[in-house]
């Protein structure tokens, strides 16, 4: 397990950690002042150095940002801060919550971090480090650009690191990191610290008995596996029937508690599905727990759920939703309410609840390890066709088997059935990584930020800073990090040059680089300054150790005025008596026993104007190449601000009015949304009213709820989304002239919803009208709430700030307000049951 490392925090107390070979090494970066990427399999203690940085941070006395994707591993990171560091010191930024956010670690969701760079780099001034936790999200085609406009934007002392999922191309990703950011040191661990066990689960057809083989023998597909493919799916030309069959779940839970597998997260691809299941289960008669751990549970329940109505508890199911809990299992995902899947949650981590059904939503961070993992199906919807896992997606599912420090071993098992051949189910167990790609592009509120902060040429720089465009052309990337590097020292440099010769006069101290490296400074006395046929200077200076040097303007660009002091009384004429005169009183001025020479780079570089010619002609060259090789993200970039010009959000390179209030709006319809707030005249509305236009900005129908429509007791809200279903329609035709992706079109369907529930309706009329799952209620009026503080924002003390603060407090209430709550318990809060096996009771 490697050496123990006691570690004396910022705070009182030691902190004594035993470290595997890849959290030794990374932490041996951190403490080398260097940033750091750790790419490691799930449940292998990356978050381990996230939070070893945090000390280290706080002991330089700097502040840390911890980010994560989501803002339920948001909340739970908090709560582990907060454990760790005392609640004074811990600070959470998500959205729904702000809690002590001028803390010394403060936790938050990626999107946060992005805003505050926009809104102002002063909030980072004693930042020291950045931890990008779940870092391989940025591939997320919806919101991975994020993660890249982070780490383009931060400040270059800003350390990072970077936590990873185990990745195939974890090195390129390195080597751009490298190039935007400077040293990064990769740390990279292929084995778990639990070995994993993948297995075929099915169920006999003869005996009836549930039975498991493994995937891989030898590191090869286990050929027994093909054997149990029915006809239709098998490569032989066998004609009997097959012998195996998919497994019920009442079956699979006695198999797994026989096998002590249990606690095990059983993946559903549906959320019908993950209900259905804990349906069943509970019907068959099925019982995990001991009276005990239903008092246990009971307990979570009330204490959690406490400050709801109980007419809401009706309506949620929550009769239903106890019942399977006390049994020991439960549905989780977004169909849910955050209480719901937080009761789940803190009931599986205390080992009350031995069985999850869930979606795929729990592999994205969620801190709920089992001793097993069930994968029912191997093929899932993303959202335009069903497709059998990718080896990645299969990684991320799997990586839950095995608790650390816990477990000996863990077991992911993938159940017969679903249409996919065994050799399919082997090659995706076989290919176990996945490479980083980039999904960055520049979207509307992105582009007036540009605008908003950089030159035209600073702004192209930094999106050729991007992974995407170092996907494309490596070179690009590099090319741009030499001319920052090149302008960012042409521009630090004093000038003094030419027009600082009046004060380099004879008798001037100035100190230059010296030859110990570029903390050292050598001093050198003035003894004339003339001027050369072309305009050139000549400056005549000795050191301390009488050693000449012949200067010359550019040599100035480098040097510091000291002082002044009175040279010897000697005669011009006598130059080397001249010299060792000055030499003694310069040593005598500068009383220090020891005195540098200057560098050879410094009296090499900058011996004559030719030099600064080479490296402007360097800058030509360099900018020339790029501009040949920046089509791709530069023209589109020019497209993006082309829609923005016509829709009057810019001039040339500069904002307007409206372009400013969409440099400060955060949603995927950015520019309708400024649009609308810009000509709806929505300040006349009332509160329910502007909920209810901010949802169309918000809501996407799904195959659980597609929404309704609006009703006609609101023709103030019809007319209006008339209009704004008119201003999408010229925007996607202008998208779709210049090749951009088209923004969605608004939505109508929660308006309704929403209206309501801002009109302080109670929560059981809304979903008896409306058949919306209460997860998907909570989610989207949150969303909406999340919109209106933008609003309040931007416009402050105008009318439409006022009505957007009323909007937010009319719909953050009841069940909305308690999911927005995070609650932070110690050990000494909860009990915990000892891991003893479980065994099964009914049938």
């Amino acid at each position: 397990m490697g050496r123990y490392v006691t570690y004396v925090s910022h705070f009182e107390g030691r902190v004594d950690i035993e470290l595997d070979p890849f959290q030794e090494e990374a932490i041996a970066a951190i403490l080398r002042d260097e940033s750091v990427l750790v790419a490691a399999p799930t449940g292998s203690g990356k978050t381990l150095v996230g939070v070893f940085g945090a000390c280290r941070a706080l002991d330089l006395g700097l502040r840390t940002f911890y980010t994560t994707p989501l803002k339920a591993l948001s909340n739970q990171k908090y709560a582990e801060f907060v454990r760790a560091f005392g609640a004074e010191n811990v600070g959470l930024l998500t959205g729904d919550n702000s809690i002590n956010p001028s803390a010394r670690v403060v936790v938050m969701t990626t999107e946060v971090l992005r805003n505050m760079i926009y809104a102002s780099m002063e909030a980072l001034d004693d930042l020291g480090l950045v931890v990008l936790d779940e870092v391989h999200y940025l591939q997320n085609p919806y919101r991975g650009a994020v993660w890249e406009e982070v780490i383009i934007h931060l400040p270059r002392n800003v350390r990072l690191v970077c936590l990873s999922a185990t990745v195939s191309n974890v090195h390129d990703f390195a080597a751009w990191m490298r190039e935007v950011r400077g040293q990064m040191t990769v740390v990279e661990a292929r084995g778990r610290p639990v070995p994993l066990e993948h297995r075929y689960l099915y169920a006999d057809r003869r005996s009836r008995q549930v039975l498991a083989i493994p995937v891989l023998q030898g590191g090869r597909p286990n050929p027994k596996g093909s054997e149990l493919d029915p006809p239709w799916l098998s490569s032989s030309r066998r004609s009997f029937g097959p012998k195996a069959r998919g497994v019920a779940r009442p079956e699979m839970i006695e198999f797994l508690a026989a096998n002590r597998e249990l606690p095990a997260i059983v993946f559903i691809f549906s959320r019908a599905g993950c209900q259905a299941a804990a349906d069943e289960t509970l019907a068959s008669g099925l019982r995990l727990t001991a009276q005990l751990e239903r008092e246990m549970i009971r307990e979570v329940v009330d204490r959690r759920l406490a400050k709801l109505d109980p007419r809401d508890l009706k309506v949620l199911g929550y009769a239903q939703f106890l019942a399977g809990l006390e049994a020991g299992f439960a549905p989780h995902h977004a169909g849910l309410i955050p209480p719901f899947r937080e009761i789940v949650e803190e009931c599986f981590e205390r080992l009350l609840v031995k069985v999850v059904f869930a979606t795929e939503t729990l592999s994205l961070g969620i801190n709920m390890p089992a001793r097993s993992v069930v994968i029912e199906k191997m093929v899932k919807f993303n959202g335009e066709t069903h497709k059998i896992l990718s080896p990645g997606e299969y990684t991320q599912f799997s990586g839950r088997a095995g608790r650390r420090g816990i477990d000996h071993r863990g077991s992911s098992y993938v159940a017969w059935g679903g249409g996919v051949a065994f050799a399919d189910v082997a090659r995706v167990v076989e290919g176990e990584f996945y490479p980083i790609t980039s999904s960055f592009r520049p979207t509307y509120n992105m582009a007036a930020n540009l605008v908003k902060r950089y030159t035209p040429e600073a702004a192209r720089e930094l999106l050729n800073l991007s992974f995407a465009q170092f996907s494309q052309d490596a070179e690009v990337v590099r090319l741009e990090a030499e001319l920052r590097g090149l302008r960012r020292r042409r521009s630090s440099s004093r000038p003094l040059g030419e027009v600082d010769e009046i004060r380099v006069v004879p008798g001037s101290v100035i100190s230059v680089p010296a030859a110990e490296g570029a903390r050292h400074r050598a001093s050198l006395l003035v003894l004339s300054v003339s001027t050369r046929h072309h305009g050139r200077m000549k400056i005549q200076t000795v050191s301390p150790s009488g050693r000449g040097y012949t200067l010359e303007a550019t040599h100035l660009r480098e040097a510091r005025l000291q002082k002044r002091i009175t040279l010897p009384p000697v005669d011009r004429g006598r130059k080397e008596l001249m010299r060792r005169e000055a030499a003694k009183e310069l040593k005598r001025s500068l009383k220090a026993r020891h005195h540098q020479e200057p560098s050879k780079e410094f009296l090499e570089t900058g011996v004559a104007r030719e030099s600064e010619l080479r490296e402007e002609g360097r800058v030509a060259r360099i900018e020339e190449r790029i501009s040949q090789r920046r089509a791709a993200l530069s023209g589109y970039f020019d497209r993006v601000l082309s829609v923005m010009e016509a829709f009057g959000f810019s001039r040339g390179w500069s904002l307007t009015a409206t372009g400013s209030i969409l440099a400060n709006l955060y949603s995927e319809s950015d520019i309708l949304l400024a649009l609308a707030l810009d000509t709806l005249e929505l300040e006349a509305l009332n509160a329910p009213g502007f909920a209810s236009v901010l949802s169309w900005m918000t809501f996407e129908p799904r195959p659980s709820f597609t929404g309704t429509g609006l009703r006609s007791t609101h023709p103030e809200l019809i007319d209006r989304f008339r209009e704004v279903r008119r201003m999408s329609g010229e925007l996607q035709r202008l998208e779709g002239v210049r090749e951009l992706p088209l923004t969605r079109v608004p939505d109508v369907g929660f308006s309704e919803l929403v209206y309501d529930w801002a009109d302080q309706k109670p929560l059981e009329r809304i979903l008896r009208v409306a058949p919306i799952p209460p997860g998907d209620f909570v989610r989207n009026t949150k969303q909406i709430a999340d919109l209106a503080r933008q609003v309040a924002a931007v416009y402050q003390d105008h009318p439409l700030g006022k009505l957007a603060r009323r909007t937010e407090a009319s719909i953050v209430r009841g069940i909305v307000a308690i999911s927005s709550e995070v609650e932070v318990l110690t050990n000494e809060d909860v009990q915990f049951v000892e891991d003893g096996g479980f065994d099964v009771v009914g049938l």
